[in-house]
């Protein structure tokens, strides 16, 4: 499902206008994105977890021509899916 289909989907569900669902869908995300930067984690019961995950610094080798370069340390965003829902996928 693309965002385009989950406003869509929205739309309809509520009878909201396109522009209204579209609006709700964004800032929802956003709302998200905020948190999980602001805070390192956000957890949506019965879904899943956001959580900012610190990388260290290493060296990689390109291995097409056996280079070696330093990536820098830097932050990425895990998300870990609930039991819960892990349940209600095989059941």
């Amino acid at each position: 499902m693309k965002k385009a289909d989950l406003v869509e989907s929205l739309r309809r569900e509520f009878n909201l206008k396109r522009k209204d669902a579209k609006v709700f869908v964004d800032k929802f995300f956003e709302e998200i994105i905020d948190t999980v930067l602001e805070e390192g984690r956000l957890e949506l019961r019965g879904f899943g977890v956001f959580k900012v995950k610190r990388l260290s610094g290493r060296f990689i080798k390109n291995p097409k021509t056996g280079i070696e370069i330093y990536v820098e340390e830097r932050n990425s965003i895990g998300f870990r899916v609930s039991s819960t829902f892990n349940k209600n996928e095989k059941g």
